[in-house]
């Protein structure tokens, strides 16, 4: 007797199911579940901070990694050039042209030349200071979880 094996796709809660088993098979994952939440926690402290309120959260991000390589490159002290930024954010030339047009709109950096500069103003404000402040005890809270949790056995 010939039997036909029907083939069905796995229910909603199968897949749930097994959604949970991947979850329990990663390696350190509280302590990648604090990484995670630092990453968004972070970003939104920025976002509030230098944002204009009609900007939506998810929207701004790659502005923000844009703005962020204009800080690393000012505050470092070499500054970043369009080229530049398009290289370490692996984006295109013209998403960084945007984004920067953006930034300076804000009122969050100014372009000399070829280099981009983050205004001092905006950093140094008291949402500025307020914001580092936060973002130093987003950190500290962080890295103290993580300790701890290295700190167990898995």
């Amino acid at each position: 007797m010939h039997h036909d094996i029907i083939l069905r796709s796995p229910s909603s809660e199968a897949k749930r199911k097994l959604a949970q088993d991947d979850c329990r098979k990663i390696k350190k994952a509280r302590q990648r579940l604090v990484l995670c939440r630092l990453m968004v926690d972070v970003m939104r402290t920025v976002h509030c901070t230098y944002a204009p309120a009609s900007e939506r959260f998810g929207t701004c991000l790659e502005t923000f990694f844009i703005a962020l390589c204009v800080a690393i490159g000012d505050i470092d002290g070499k500054p970043f050039c369009i080229a530049k930024i398009a290289d370490y954010m692996r984006v295109p030339r013209t998403t960084v042209i945007r984004r920067l047009d953006q930034l300076q709109s804000w009122g969050l950096i100014c372009r000399r030349g070829r280099y981009y500069y983050m205004h001092e103003k905006a950093l140094n404000s008291v949402n500025g200071m307020r914001s580092y402040e936060k973002l130093r005890s987003i950190l500290s809270e962080a890295t103290e979880e993580l300790a701890f949790l290295d700190a167990l056995a898995d």
